[in-house]
C-alpha cells in the first residue's frame, strides 16, 4: 500500500543543475525535495535523457503542493531574449595571439624554466621508483 512517505518523482530536468535548482525552490518553499543519482547520471555521456531522466522527487503528500509551487515558479521566471542581452564587443584576437604578446613572452619562459627540471625531476623519481620495485619482487616475490 502507497505510504504518504513515499518518495515519488514531481519532476524531471534537463540536467544536475536544473534538477538541484528546482529541488532548492522545493526546500525554499517547505518541501522536502530529493534529486538521486546525478554522479551516475553524469557519468553516463551517451545514455540519453529519456533513458535515465534527471528527476526531483518529493514526499507524496506533499505531491499536489510540490507540482503547484513548480507550475508557479515556471510562470514567474524570466526568460531572456539573448538578442538583447550586451554581451560585450566581440573581439577578433585568437589564442595564438595572445600569446604572442610581449607580456605572454616572460611567463612562458618562466614556467618552462620551471616546469622542464620539475618533470625531469619526476621521470627520474618514477625510473627509480620503477627499479627498486622490480628489484624487490625478483629478489623476494618471483618464483624459483
Amino acid at each position: 500500500m502507497a505510504s504518504p512517505q513515499d518518495l515519488v518523482p514531481v519532476t524531471d530536468a534537463a540536467g544536475p543543475a536544473e534538477a538541484h535548482i528546482i529541488a532548492s525552490m522545493l526546500r525554499e518553499s517547505g518541501v522536502e525535495a530529493f534529486v538521486f543519482d546525478t554522479a551516475n547520471q553524469a557519468l553516463q555521456w551517451d545514455a540519453p535523457r529519456i533513458i535515465n531522466p534527471y528527476l526531483v522527487h518529493v514526499k507524496r503528500e506533499d505531491l499536489d503542493r510540490a507540482r503547484q509551487l513548480i507550475k508557479s515558479n515556471r510562470e514567474e521566471s524570466v526568460d531572456l531574449d539573448w538578442d538583447e542581452v550586451d554581451v560585450g564587443t566581440q573581439t577578433d584576437e585568437t589564442i595564438a595571439e595572445v600569446n604572442r604578446k610581449p607580456e605572454r613572452e616572460d611567463i612562458k619562459s618562466a614556467q618552462w624554466k620551471f616546469i622542464t627540471p620539475l618533470n625531469l625531476l619526476l621521470t627520474i623519481i618514477t625510473l627509480a621508483l620503477l627499479f627498486v620495485l622490480y628489484s624487490v619482487y625478483s629478489i623476494f616475490l618471483a618464483p624459483n
